[in-house]
């Protein structure tokens, strides 16, 4: 939080000092001809003028806007989610009772556009619960980078640079802020952020987008792999992805808040994490208790050790260990009712090692949920993993997680000012006795 702070009163100082972004005439001495001008002409705008005077302005969900119009743009925001989370578990409702106060997310957010309005930035700033959710985060990290990116848009293209969401499933790239349900999926496959690049290509403007991602395979811009680490530097993340809104543009936020027209949304996606270099010394997703890589990342390999454990596969030393994932998804709104599905498989497998074999585990959301005109939320989520699909999968041991929530809501201004609660019925798969965890999730959230 003073960190935070900290960041916010330099920033609004700067702002605030008219001398430090202002001349007589508002531009700069440059040579024509030169590299800078060039630039300059391509992008249509002065990369060395300075802005006369800026205007400042205030819209909920967005923060407080510096703006020299055409010149310079700086919103500040910031959120936070207050919760409260109670649970009990069935195969030990004695000792596996428990309940927790927190912060879920507290994040201070600097977005606007630089040089020209095509000049894009974002960055964000945010303190987790836990310090290894951020992307590139350690444990005790405290203040994390979630988001650190700029870029440049013209007509139907975008390129962006930095620490971002890679583009899979509709559930992770849909803000924390603008879930209807207290947070995601407990089982989904997470691939969250990762630093790279990514180009947009949109042919037919509010309608069709595709995407594909170039990224580092490390989770995050302040971490470095296991694989980087030992020498492996082939191990990059590849993501493509569609999105088709026919009936106009559609965010991923969730829900029908505002009680629209009809809107539907078809979307695919396809990540490739190829030639994951083990040291012989490990199992193929076994770490001896380090992380591979850092963020969320992580999770996708742990995922598939599970997979191949559950489906009798051996773990012997790999040399090219290939991941892969594959999602598809619906979305429909209209008059305050919202519903979502999307499927994803996340697989493993070796090029080279046939001992190793293939593993997989696939993923399913159904959710339906209705707002009422003055804001009022009930929705219903049922999502089930299988964790072993693969090559010889028995099922044996029983491998499919069940989750059941309810969610209700109370919209104030949108998702900017909401309280939630959700109730969820958590089943796993066990040889006799099924075990359920039951969790009820309270949250009030602002942003501004």
């Amino acid at each position: 939080m003073k960190n935070l702070l900290i960041i916010y009163l330099l920033l609004t100082g700067l702002l605030l000092t008219k001398t430090s972004f202002s001349n007589e005439d508002g531009k700069a001495n440059i040579d024509e001809g030169s590299s800078v001008q060039k630039l300059s002409d391509t992008l249509g705008t002065d990369l060395n003028k300075k802005a006369k005077d800026f205007n400042i302005s205030w819209k909920a969900g967005k923060g407080l806007s510096f703006e020299s119009p055409g010149e310079f743009k700086l919103s500040i925001g910031a959120r936070i989610q207050a919760r409260y989370d109670t649970w009990v578990k069935s195969d030990d409702p004695q000792d596996g009772r428990g309940n927790e106060f927190g912060t879920r997310r507290l994040q201070m957010t600097f977005a606007g556009y630089a040089y020209s309005p095509n000049i894009f930035y974002k960055y964000v700033f945010n303190t987790d619960k836990n310090g290894e959710e951020i992307a590139g985060g350690t444990k005790d990290a405290g203040l994390g980078v979630e988001d650190a990116f700029f870029g440049y848009k013209k007509g139907m293209f975008k390129i962006t640079f930095g620490q971002m969401k890679i583009p899979f499933d509709i559930e992770e790239l849909a803000s924390s802020s603008g879930l209807e349900f207290v947070d995601r999926s407990s089982k989904r496959h997470v691939w969250e952020r990762d630093h790279g690049i990514k180009f947009d290509f949109s042919p037919v403007k509010n309608k069709i987008n595709i995407a594909y991602y170039l990224g580092t395979g490390t989770g995050g811009n302040n971490s470095e792999s296991y694989f980087k680490q030992n020498g492996n530097t082939d191990d990059h993340i590849h993501a493509y992805r569609i999105d088709i809104t026919p009936l106009g543009q559609y965010k991923y936020s969730q829900g029908d808040l505002k009680g629209s027209d009809l809107k539907v949304g078809f979307g695919a996606a396809y990540v490739q994490w190829n030639n994951l270099t083990v040291n012989a010394a490990y199992e193929i997703l076994n770490d001896a208790g380090d992380d591979f890589v850092k963020g969320k990342l992580d999770d996708i390999l742990d995922k598939l050790e599970i997979a191949f454990d559950n489906s009798g596969q051996t773990t012997a030393a790999s040399t090219d260990f290939d991941v892969s994932a594959m999602t598809y998804d619906f979305r429909a709104k209209m008059s305050g009712f919202a519903f979502e599905y999307n499927y994803s498989i996340l697989t493993g497998k070796d090029q080279e090692n046939s001992a190793v074999g293939r593993a997989s585990t696939d993923f399913h959301r159904y959710q339906l949920s209705y707002t009422t005109p003055n804001g009022w939320m009930i929705g219903y989520r049922y999502s089930i993993m299988d964790e072993s699909t693969g090559d010889n999968s028995t099922n044996s041991k029983g491998d499919n997680h069940e989750e059941i929530s309810y969610g209700f809501g109370k919209y104030f201004a949108g998702h900017n000012l909401k309280l939630q609660a959700t109730y969820s019925e958590l089943t796993e798969e066990k040889t006799g006795d099924d075990a359920k965890d039951e969790i009820w999730m309270f949250q009030a959230q602002m942003k501004f």
